[in-house]
């Protein structure tokens, strides 16, 4: 982080910070509904020396009421002054504005288990910032935020990063490694804007022919990171049909396709590609051309 870090509003670890009963109620419904969709993003175990140790992040959002609920989990996150984890929030989704020195960060959250501090970057300083809808609660291998949209700039998407920082040994742990994360109300998850896609044949279909598809990359929004590795989904899977007859998939994903020989040529081939990842899922049609 680019500032300096200042607890505030000291309280018991079971329940870092009161919050008002709309707020509780809230936190509390969105907790106890398992078959809510949320944003699942994980983070590999042991890479933090000895600060703490993030190893994954789910994030739900109530889209009616704009409240969103972060729940860290790992070991040893947030145990104390020296040890404290941090909750860091691009609110526009947007890298070029903010701070430039930290991703674009517009709010961030610091924690240790006596309190919590939130602030927003004014364009040249951070400064405290409203947490009347902010409920922190839990321990050292859970933490819970929630927070209303309406005290994050009313994001719709927004992109975001949980550290831990030990400050004796100036050993960290960043979840992600490289980048930011990416979260949208319309998805509860990560917004994927599109999907490129590679076949063989690179050319299309041919009747008689094996035809496969394959997502090679998937676009979100600008995340900061400097790797150009491209994004993989997580799995994904395929229908398929050849004119109005439905065309059986086989191998990954049910993606692979025996196009038939006879009566297949300039016919359409549609297929329905479903991509998954960090909770997400996105289908994109396709259409080609039997040769």
């Amino acid at each position: 982080m680019s500032v300096q870090f200042r607890l505030r509003r000291p309280v018991a670890a079971s329940a870092l910070k009161r919050a008002g009963p709309i707020a509780a109620t809230l936190v509390a419904a969105l907790l106890l509904v398992p078959s809510a969709s949320s944003g699942t993003y994980t983070d590999p175990s042991g890479d933090s020396g000895a600060a703490g140790d993030i190893t994954g992040i789910s994030v739900i959002g109530d889209k009616t009421s704009g409240q969103l609920v972060f729940k860290i989990t790992g070991s040893n996150l947030a145990s104390s002054a020296l040890n404290p984890l941090f909750l860091t929030i691009d609110s526009d989704a947007n890298p070029l504005t903010g701070d430039l020195t930290d991703h674009g960060t517009d709010y961030w959250f610091g924690m240790d288990l006596d309190g919590y501090g939130f602030q927003h970057w004014t364009g040249s300083d951070w400064v405290d910032t409203s947490s009347l809808s902010v409920q922190i609660r839990g321990n050292t291998s859970e933490l819970t935020i929630s927070v209303n949209r309406s005290e994050l700039g009313n994001s719709s998407t927004f992109n975001f990063y949980a550290s831990t920082f030990y400050v004796l040994g100036s050993q960290r742990d960043s979840a992600p490694n490289d980048g930011t994360f990416n979260y949208s109300f319309d998805t509860n998850g990560p917004r994927i804007d599109a999907v490129d896609v590679l076949t063989t044949p690179a050319a299309g279909p041919r009747a008689g022919k094996r035809f496969v598809v394959k997502p090679s990359a998937l676009k979100l929004p600008p995340d900061g990171r400097t790797s150009t590795t491209p994004i993989l989904p997580e799995s994904y899977s395929c229908t398929a049909k050849l004119g109005a007859r439905a065309l059986a998939g086989q191998s990954i994903g049910r993606c692979t396709f025996a196009v038939p020989k006879k009566k297949a040529r300039g016919k359409r081939l549609t297929v329905q590609l479903t991509v998954t990842y960090q909770g997400t899922t996105k289908t994109v049609p396709l259409t080609f051309k039997v040769a």
